[in-house]
C-alpha cells in the first residue's frame, strides 16, 4: 500500500504515514459506537418498561381479540386436520374399494365360480364329441366306446371323471351316496360322493349286473360333486332330470371298465360251471351215500373224480369271484 500524498510504501494497518504524516486510516468512531450503546440502553430500558400483565390485542375488522386466544383457535384448527388427514389416509383403501363385492374373493365364491366353468365345459365337449361321432346300435361302436372317449378328454382339461355303467330304465343299487350330486340349481345341495357298495356279487344277485344295458360318464365338477353326461346324445343330465344316471356303478378308468367287462363275463362263465359242477358231483353223492360197502367201493374212483374236478372248478370260480369284487370295491 502506498500514500495516497507523498506515495511512500506504508503498512495497511499504519493510521499514518512515516514520510509526510498524512492520515492513512480512520481512527474507530468512538462517538457513533458510544450512541449506538446508549440508543440500546434506552431500548432495553423500554422494553422493561412494558407490562406482560396486561393482555395483547390483535385488531380485525375494528374487532379486538386477544392474542392467544388466536393462538389457541390456531393450534386446534391445526391439531384437527392432521388428525382428519390421518383417517382419510388410513380409510382410503376400503373407500376405493367400496364398490367390491365383500365375497368376491372368498373361498367359497371361487369355488363356485369354477365349479360353473367346470359344468361349462362338460357341456362343451358333450357337444363337440356328439357332432364328431355317431352311436351305432350293433356294437361296433356304441355307449362303451364314447364313454370312454368322453373320459379321456375330460382328463386332458384336468377334471376328474368315472365311467358308469347301468340301467336307465330300472333303478339300480347306487354308488353315489344318497344322489346328493349336481343339480340345476346353483341352491341345491351338491355334496356327492363315491360310494362303494356294501355286498358282494354272487349267482343270487348278479342279476343286478345282468340288468345293465348303457354306459356314460360322471364328471367331478368340484370336489365331490358329479355331473353325468350322455355320451351318445351330447348332453349333460342333472340329478333332478333323471337320478338314474347317478345310479350304477363306476370305474376310475376305462382300463378298469374293460377289466370289469371281461372279469365278469369270466365270472358268470365260471359261476355256471362250477355251479353246474356242484349238481353233478351232488347227483353221485346221493346214491352213494344209500348204496352198500361193497358198491361204495365200486363208486368210489367216480366220486373221487368228480370231487377233484369240482374242486378245481371252485378254485377257479373263486379266483374270479375276488379280482372281480376287488374291482368292483376300488373301481
Amino acid at each position: 500500500m502506498y500514500c495516497n500524498k507523498c506515495g511512500l510504501k506504508v503498512d495497511p494497518e499504519d493510521f499514518f504515514c512515516s514520510g509526510c504524516g498524512n492520515i492513512i486510516k480512520n481512527k474507530p468512531d468512538i462517538e457513533s459506537s458510544e450512541n449506538e450503546m446508549k440508543n440500546f440502553e434506552s431500548e432495553i430500558s423500554t422494553f422493561r418498561k412494558l407490562n406482560f400483565n396486561k393482555t395483547v390485542f390483535l385488531s380485525f375488522n375494528n374487532h379486538k381479540i386477544p392474542i392467544h386466544r388466536c393462538v389457541f383457535k390456531g393450534v386446534w384448527i391445526v391439531a384437527l386436520i392432521c388428525i382428519l388427514g390421518t383417517l382419510l389416509t388410513a380409510y382410503s383403501p376400503f373407500a376405493s374399494g367400496s364398490n367390491e363385492s365383500p365375497d368376491a374373493n372368498s373361498p367359497i365364491s371361487q369355488d363356485r365360480i369354477q365349479t360353473d366353468k367346470n359344468i361349462q365345459l362338460c357341456e362343451q365337449i358333450a357337444t363337440e364329441y356328439s357332432s364328431s361321432h355317431t352311436y351305432s346300435t350293433d356294437d361296433v361302436y356304441d355307449c362303451d366306446n364314447m364313454a370312454q372317449d368322453v373320459w379321456n378328454m375330460l382328463k386332458a382339461k384336468g377334471i376328474n371323471a368315472r365311467i358308469a355303467a347301468g340301467n336307465l330304465e330300472s333303478a339300480g343299487e347306487s354308488r353315489i351316496a344318497n344322489g346328493k350330486t349336481v343339480h340345476k340349481s346353483p341352491d341345491s345341495g351338491n355334496l356327492g360322493e363315491i360310494e362303494v357298495p356294501g355286498y358282494t356279487y354272487n349267482m343270487s344277485n348278479s342279476s343286478t349286473i345282468d340288468s345293465f344295458n348303457h354306459a356314460w360318464v360322471l364328471a367331478e365338477v368340484s370336489p365331490g360333486s358329479w355331473l353325468a353326461i350322455e355320451c351318445t346324445g351330447g348332453y349333460i343330465v342333472y340329478s333332478n332330470e333323471n337320478e338314474k344316471y347317478y345310479q350304477g356303478l363306476t370305474f376310475s378308468n376305462p382300463k378298469n371298465y374293460r377289466s370289469f367287462l371281461s372279469l365278469y363275463r369270466g365270472w358268470k362263465i365260471k359261476a355256471l360251471d362250477y355251479e353246474a359242477e356242484m349238481s353233478y358231483y351232488n347227483e353221485l353223492i346221493k346214491p352213494y351215500n344209500k348204496a352198500s360197502p361193497s358198491d361204495q367201493i365200486a363208486m368210489k374212483s367216480g366220486i373221487e373224480v368228480a370231487q377233484r374236478t369240482l374242486s378245481e372248478k371252485e378254485k377257479a370260480f373263486l379266483k374270479t369271484d375276488s379280482e372281480l369284487n376287488a374291482l368292483l370295491k376300488y373301481g
